[in-house]
């Protein structure tokens, strides 16, 4: 029996990958995120993993993340006519 509990979550769409966020039911003061189909870099060291997740602008919207990028910077950030 799983003691997930969704609280949010995406269907994959074209190039858009899947994402679950959901907490575990007996677990107090985490919440886990789920992604599918992103690219992972991944160091570990002595204490844990440092885990660089490259995401789509759209999956960073769609979880809110830009919400806390100055409006300035994400309006470069999200341009889709950036200069590489």
């Amino acid at each position: 029996m799983s003691t997930k509990s969704t609280l949010a979550h995406h269907q994959p769409m074209g190039d858009e990958p899947a994402w679950h966020l959901y907490e575990e039911v007996f677990e107090a003061g985490v919440i886990y995120l789920e992604l599918r189909g992103v690219h992972v870099e991944m160091h570990t060291t002595q204490g844990g993993a440092d885990v660089v997740l490259q995401l789509p602008i759209e999956t960073v919207r769609q979880l809110g993340i830009d919400k806390v990028v100055p409006p300035t910077r994400w309006e470069s950030a999200a341009d889709p006519d950036k200069k590489m």
